[in-house]
């Protein structure tokens, strides 16, 4: 009959029982752990999930699981679903969302299990849980923080040969392409065929799969060809070994500012042009006033020449009345001699023939003078006349010297108003042109810092693991 060495089975039960203990006292050590009867009344806990839930052990001991949770799910047929499960020796697993005592938020990260006696019936649950609230909470942030870039921003992913992972409506509508046409496809189909065979393109594509960052402003096409412009930053992901897998490309669609900033360069051609324009009239606008200046001047010398004119021909007019006078007294003398000669006789008839000789030549004379200051009226008349309208003439000339004046101040004015805004466009202008090609992280223009190295989601929020819901 061989022999049964009975302290040799007991030497193995013994190693066996001490090595459950000692890995559940590890797991007491690192975890939060709590028992609960299989209606969910706790049993026991430890001191670390005392620490996170806020209790002592005499405050939760008999006490419902459902202290630890909110009304709504303790209200719920799934919290019932969720224990009935339990009871049943089902075992549940997840991220739990718990109240601890001072109604602050607690995550969990635990397990529910079914603890069976020796007939495989369950008798007990053990929940092992760790607090992952600040984890929860970092993860949350990051994830709003992505949605919130997601809506304002067009965003693609890459692999980090180029081929399309994922894009969002923002940069499907910017380019005009449906998800399902561009996922699996390289990024070359919004390049111009001549880049995409480019060394530099090539290099570009090394150069993020290294694991460098890329950002600028970018022309691209669009579906069927039609150019688009994108400020951009294109950022590698990085996974926990801190290798890259992957590129987010984060964009901003500035097709339009392009489009102003070539329509307003275009405005200042035009008005540097008008500026040259102005520049030109404002000369001849001088010329033209000095040339009305010297023409007022030769006015006002015609119309002192004219008065010059006019008072000597009132002096002509005077002289010839002096000699209408003589040639009237030369012809009462030659009449008073004839009259002498008559009564002298045949002794005066000489002197009478001489006498009508004198009388005829004043009789003569006295014609003359008339038809002379007829002429010289006459032509004091025109000189008057001339007068007038030369006078009238020189106040035209000063008008015109005055609206000349005039017209030059606001055609200078309208010259520099041109200049300084053609010299304001263009610096508008050269400010479009001269951007920063690597821009401040912004809410409408990066990723927020850092984006690399945050965990990664999805654009749309992911449902929590887990069967029981809060």
């Amino acid at each position: 009959m061989p022999h049964f060495d009975w302290k040799q089975l007991l030497n193995r039960h013994t190693r066996k029982a001490a090595d459950q203990q000692g890995q559940l006292a590890a797991i007491q050590a690192v975890q939060a752990v709590i028992e609960f009867d299989l209606q969910g009344h706790v049993l026991h806990a430890n001191d670390n999930f005392l620490k996170a839930t806020g209790y002592t052990l005499a405050e939760i001991q008999g006490q419902h699981h459902r202290m630890f949770v909110d009304e709504a799910t303790r209200n719920s047929a799934e919290y019932a679903a969720f224990w009935q499960r339990l009871g049943q020796g089902q075992h549940d697993a997840g991220r739990y969302r718990r109240i601890a005592k001072d109604g602050r938020e607690i995550w969990l990260q635990a397990s529910y299990n079914p603890i069976l006696d020796s007939h495989g019936q369950p008798f007990k649950v053990v929940k092992y849980a760790t607090d992952i609230t600040e984890q929860q909470y970092r993860e949350a942030d990051a994830q709003g923080q992505l949605q919130a870039i997601a809506q304002v921003q067009a965003i693609i992913e890459f692999e980090l040969d180029g081929t399309i992972l994922h894009a969002n409506d923002l940069f499907l509508r910017a380019t005009g392409y449906a998800l399902h046409e561009i996922v699996g496809q390289h990024h070359r189909i919004f390049m111009p065929p001549e880049e995409a065979r480019s060394a530099a393109y090539q290099a570009f594509w090394r150069k993020l799969a290294r694991g460098e960052h890329d950002a600028g402003e970018y022309r691209r096409l669009g579906k069927q060809g039609r150019p688009i412009w994108i400020e951009a930053s294109y950022n590698p992901i990085f996974d926990a070994s801190g290798r890259p897998f992957k590129v987010v490309k984060y964009a901003t669609d500035i097709t339009a500012r392009h489009m102003a900033a070539a329509t307003l360069r275009s405005a200042v051609e035009g008005l540097c042009d008008s500026v040259q324009r102005s520049t030109q009239a404002r000369t001849l606008a001088e010329q033209a006033s000095q040339v009305a200046e010297s023409g007022g001047h030769t006015v006002h010398e015609v119309m002192d020449t004219m008065e010059r004119i006019s008072a000597s021909s009132r002096k002509i007019g005077d002289i010839i009345g002096v000699m209408n006078t003589i040639a009237f007294q030369t012809n009462l003398l030659a009449l008073n001699a004839a009259v002498e000669a008559a009564r002298a006789g045949e002794q005066g008839r000489g002197f009478a023939v001489v006498a009508a000789e004198v009388r005829n030549l004043a009789q003569h004379s006295a014609a003359a003078a008339k038809e002379i200051k007829q002429l010289i009226e006459l032509s004091c008349q025109q000189v008057n006349c001339g007068a007038k309208q030369v006078r009238q003439a020189g106040q035209t000339m000063q008008d015109i010297m005055g609206a000349s004046k005039q017209v030059t101040a606001i055609i200078h004015e309208v010259a520099e108003a041109a200049v300084h805004q053609s010299a304001q466009l263009r610096a508008v202008t050269e400010a479009l042109d001269h951007r920063p090609q690597d821009p401040a992280p912004g809410p409408e223009l990066a990723p927020p810092p850092a984006v690399s190295s945050m965990p990664v989601f999805s654009f749309a929020p992911t449902p929590r693991p887990g069967a029981v819901p809060a």
